[in-house]
């Protein structure tokens, strides 16, 4: 059972991906410009993190309905309470667009009944390469329930990072990473086999010693059955 991150780690995540996209902003345009593939009426946002609101400016559609789905509590206490100007703003622009924005703090194999056949859209940034095995194929049959006829599933994953013992082992202690580190085709894979076909990917090398990682990896997924 992986322990709650405290609120102080989210803060400094949140504050840690601003600077690491204002820093590298070509790394940063790379994948986040994806996130103008999100449409639809319904958004999922599995494992959200501090990121949530950020995310849904970049969307191509604003949606009626944006879910945020996290296992820790203290990610919901920081997008309600924190008085960051970044996300004050983008939490104004939520609000400006019309957007309803629902918190579901719980792990996300215990939500198959809330999530069955609601979302249009389903994003996972950096969520699903925290997953392996026999819990990553159960986390895309949800994925693929969760998404209505011919809905569309967005991956972003990182691979290969550096980074102190210390880090790596935070990262394991709140869930944030897995021991195995699955290779981008095996995600794509074990997507495909899920009942997807993939619409769209690419792969971004990265400077190691600057970035924190070898490889950037996004992909455009389709339920097409």
């Amino acid at each position: 059972m992986h322990s709650q991150a405290p609120y102080e780690y989210i803060r400094d995540y949140y504050e840690h991906v601003h600077r690491t996209n204002a820093r590298f902003p070509e790394v940063a345009s790379f994948w986040l410009s994806s996130l103008r593939h999100i449409r639809g009426e319904s958004v999922l946002n599995a494992g959200c993190g501090p990121q949530l609101y950020d995310y849904l400016l970049r969307f191509g559609h604003a949606p009626k309905e944006y879910v945020g789905l996290d296992f820790n509590k203290n990610t919901f206490e920081f997008l309600t309470h924190s008085g960051d100007p970044r996300l004050l703003e983008a939490k104004s622009q939520a609000r400006e667009r019309g957007v309803h924005v629902e918190f579901l703090c719980a792990d996300v194999f215990e939500c198959e009944k809330q999530l069955t056949e609601r979302f249009d859209s389903v994003l996972g940034i950096g969520f699903f390469a925290t997953f392996y095995g026999a819990c990553f194929n159960r986390l895309m049959h949800l994925m693929h329930q969760a998404l209505r006829p011919g809905g569309l599933m967005l991956k972003v994953t990182w691979h290969g990072p550096h980074r102190s013992t210390e880090q790596t082992r935070d990262k394991l202690t709140f869930g944030y990473d897995n021991d195995e580190e699955p290779a981008p085709e095996e995600l794509v894979n074990g997507i495909v086999g899920a009942g997807f076909s993939l619409e769209e990917q690419g792969i971004l090398s990265c400077d190691p010693k600057q970035v924190g990682w070898d490889a950037i990896q996004v992909c455009v997924f389709r339920k097409d059955r």
